[in-house]
């Protein structure tokens, strides 16, 4: 994946990429993630912006799309969203053909509507905590549903969960994550150097 210098990138999603950013502030970055991104794409005069927000789900990004993603006029788009789409409500979860047909909505308006390189961050679980890991069933046939979208829209899609998984063999995941859900720092530097080495700065 290559990110051209002097450019533009918004991140969007739920509270992972949220994590207490400022929204009165427009260039909060939160604590997540994000954060440590910046610290490599400034040293490339890139611009970041964090329009994450908490409890987000993927009907929430579409009735966001003209203020936090037109109007931003990203150069790259990152996208993490959909573990609410599972978790919020379960097990009465969002049913699988409106989680396709509100994804699906959402890319075909980038597609259309933008002029942006789309990168997206596939959700995930972390560690062993029954009552998260007993949603992965259903988490998996909405991955499922994202990876089919990716090759519909030919996004690129990085993956966290393996990663996650290695770096657990040898730590606890209380290292990683608040309750499986939500990185802890060490979590958000996994991401981060998950992200970073998919990126060739041109």
């Amino acid at each position: 994946m290559k990110i051209k210098k002097n450019s533009v990138v918004l991140f969007q999603g739920d509270s992972v990429t949220d994590c207490y950013r400022d929204r009165s502030d427009p260039n909060s970055l939160g604590n997540s993630y994000v954060k440590i991104l910046n610290e490599e794409f400034k040293k490339h005069n890139i611009t970041v912006y964090n329009r994450a927000i908490g409890g987000n789900k993927v009907n929430d990004l579409l009735d966001r799309f003209d203020k936090d993603f037109k109007e931003i006029n990203p150069d790259y788009l990152f996208i993490l969203i959909g573990v609410n789409d599972t978790w919020h409500n379960y097990p009465n979860s969002k049913n699988n053909d409106e989680f396709y047909q509100e994804y699906d909505l959402l890319l075909s308006k980038i597609k259309n509507e933008m002029n942006c390189d789309v990168i997206i961050l596939e959700p995930f679980i972390i560690g062993s905590i029954e009552e998260i890991t007993c949603m992965r069933t259903d988490l998996i046939k909405k991955i499922e549903i994202i990876r089919k979208l990716c090759k519909k829209y030919h996004h690129q899609l990085i993956t966290f969960e393996n990663s996650f998984a290695e770096a657990m063999v040898n730590d606890d995941e209380e290292l990683y994550s608040i309750e499986g859900i939500h990185p802890k720092e060490l979590g958000y530097s996994l991401m981060a150097n998950v992200i970073l080495s998919k990126i060739e700065f041109i």
